[in-house]
C-alpha cells in the first residue's frame, strides 16, 4: 500500500482523500483511468496511455483539460515521494461533487519477477459489443472483478469473453491472442475490447518481425484449435497461456514457442521508450 497520492495538483497523503456520496463518481462509479507501467522513475508509452486517456474523456464527457507535460513532471514527483524507481501506476479521472478530479497513485512500487503462464476459462458473461465499458477503461470494472475472481476460485488464472456474438473479445484484465497455423490472431477492436497499448506494440513487433496477423471475429472453437496462446497487459507485458477450457469442459493445452521472442523484444522496446526522453 502506496502512502502518496496527487488529487489534481495537490500531493496529499492517501488517507486524506474523499468522495461525496452522492458524486456521479462514487454513486455510478462515473469515471475512466489508465494503469502504467514505470521504469526507473519513468512511464512506460505514457504517450499513447494520454491519447487513449484524453479519448475515453472525450467519450465520457467528462470536462477536464489533461496537461500531458504537467501529468508526467506530478508522476516524477508521486515517484520520489513514494521513494520507488519502478512499478505500477494509476491515473484516474473521476466526478466528484460538481467538479471532475484528477487522482494519481502508485498501485505497486515493485515490479512482478517474470509472470509465469496462466490458466484461462470461458466465462459465462458476454460482453455488450458497442458499450462504452467493453471499449474504455471505465471505473464500472465490477462485472470484470467479478468473473475474474469467480475464475480463481474454481483454480484458474484469468476468465476470456465473448460477446453478443458469441465472438472472442479479451480476458478480464487483459488483451487475447494466439497462433493458429502459422498465423497471430486477436480479436478486431469491433467485438468490443479495450485498444490495449501493448496490444498494438505486439502487433506491430510481429508484423516487423515477418509474421502473418490477423484481427477479425473469431470463436470459441478458434482457440481450442490453437497451437499458442498468451495475454498481454501494461503490469506484466505478453504472458503465455498454458490452457484454456471452455464452458463445455473441452480443454486445451498450449506449446510455447513464439512468446519468448516476442516478450524479449517488447521489453527491450519498454525499456528504451520509457527511458529515451523525459
Amino acid at each position: 500500500m502506496m502512502n502518496k497520492l496527487y488529487l489534481d495538483d495537490k500531493l496529499l497523503d492517501a488517507d486524506s482523500l474523499s468522495m461525496p456520496l452522492m458524486s456521479r463518481g462514487f454513486a455510478f462509479g462515473f469515471g475512466v483511468f489508465e494503469t502504467m507501467k514505470f521504469l526507473e522513475g519513468r512511464p512506460c508509452f505514457f504517450g499513447e496511455h494520454m491519447t487513449r486517456l484524453q479519448r475515453a474523456i472525450a467519450a465520457a464527457g467528462l470536462s477536464v483539460q489533461i496537461d500531458v507535460r504537467e501529468l508526467r513532471e506530478r508522476a516524477a514527483k508521486l515517484f520520489e515521494a513514494e521513494g520507488v524507481e519502478s512499478g505500477v501506476f494509476k491515473i484516474i479521472i473521476s466526478d466528484v461533487d460538481k467538479d471532475t478530479a484528477v487522482a494519481m497513485f502508485v498501485r505497486n512500487g515493485t515490479l512482478p519477477p517474470d509472470p509465469e503462464p496462466i490458466k484461462a476459462i470461458q466465462s459465462e458473461v458476454s460482453k455488450a459489443s458497442k458499450a462504452f465499458t467493453s471499449r474504455h477503461k471505465s471505473l464500472n470494472y465490477m462485472e470484470s472483478v467479478l468473473e475474474l475472481e469467480k475464475a480463481k476460485a474454481a483454480g484458474y488464472d484469468e476468465c476470456v469473453f465473448s460477446n453478443e456474438n458469441d465472438h472472442l473479445t479479451e480476458c478480464a484484465i487483459a488483451n487475447l491472442f494466439w497462433i493458429k497455423q502459422g498465423v497471430l490472431q486477436t480479436p478486431k477492436l469491433d467485438c468490443g475490447l479495450l485498444d490495449g497499448i501493448v496490444r498494438g506494440k505486439i502487433i506491430g513487433m510481429a508484423h516487423q518481425m515477418g509474421l502473418s496477423v490477423e484481427e477479425g471475429e473469431f470463436g470459441v472453437q478458434d482457440l481450442l484449435e490453437a497451437d499458442e496462446a498468451f495475454v498481454t497487459s501494461s503490469g506484466n507485458g505478453p504472458r503465455s497461456i498454458s490452457s484454456f477450457t471452455d464452458l463445455a469442459g473441452n480443454k486445451k493445452s498450449y506449446v510455447v514457442e513464439l512468446l519468448p521472442r516476442l516478450r524479449s523484444a517488447f521489453l527491450e522496446l519498454e525499456q528504451e521508450e520509457a527511458l529515451k526522453s523525459e
